[in-house]
């Protein structure tokens, strides 16, 4: 589950002293900071929930974001396993979280959210596999954070500039190298392979 409902929180104790402060002294200007203060109250709601139903063999996931909300569902049959996606963090170290990775090479991030803990997101990864029965499936004991699976990943959504960075850290290449190694895959990619 990820969730910025705390960041909401911060701002709906600001638009609680707004609001009392308004209350004691009406004025036109403290509607319009009312208002900012609870669209800064809005904005950062989203929560995103994954639940693996063992009754009914599917993963469930509902992504809730202000004035959206996506859902879907991914049958246990069509889950290869589950990915520790890495992010290059700009104190050249990494990020990570967890994909499920589907039939279709096409992987269900299973939060917005990324955490240092490369050790937290193994043990559970473990754990899910474990419940999946996919003990050996797309599991690494030690994950290599320039692992072609996560460079793909990121070229899925766009993040080209973020997989060169995840690249240019993890094996400590210059940028055109790295360009060339994320160009290659991306070409793998358009090919089919």
């Amino acid at each position: 589950m990820d969730s910025l409902a705390w960041l909401s929180v911060l701002f709906l104790c600001g638009f609680a002293a707004l609001a009392y402060r308004f209350y004691l002294e009406p004025s036109s200007n403290a509607v319009f900071g009312l208002g900012l203060v609870l669209l800064f109250v809005i904005i950062p709601l989203r929560r995103e929930t994954v639940v693996f139903d063992a009754a009914l063999q599917q993963a469930r996931w509902k992504r809730l974001r202000t004035f959206k909300v996506a859902r879907g569902t991914i049958p246990f049959s069509e889950i290869t396993g589950i990915g520790i996606e890495a992010l290059a963090s700009g104190r050249g170290g990494s990020t990570y979280r967890l994909t499920i990775q589907t039939a279709d090479n096409k992987p269900v991030p299973m939060s917005d959210a990324y955490g240092n803990s490369l050790d937290h997101y193994e043990s559970l990864q473990a754990e899910i596999l474990a419940f999946l029965h996919l003990d050996g499936a797309k599991a690494s004991p030690a994950y290599d954070v320039g692992d072609e699976a996560s460079i793909r990943s990121l070229l899925m959504q766009g993040r080209k500039i973020e997989a060169i960075k995840l690249i240019r850290s993890s094996h400590n290449l210059g940028l055109a190298e790295a360009k060339d190694q994320v160009d290659s895959i991306a070409q793998k990619m358009n090919s089919g392979k």
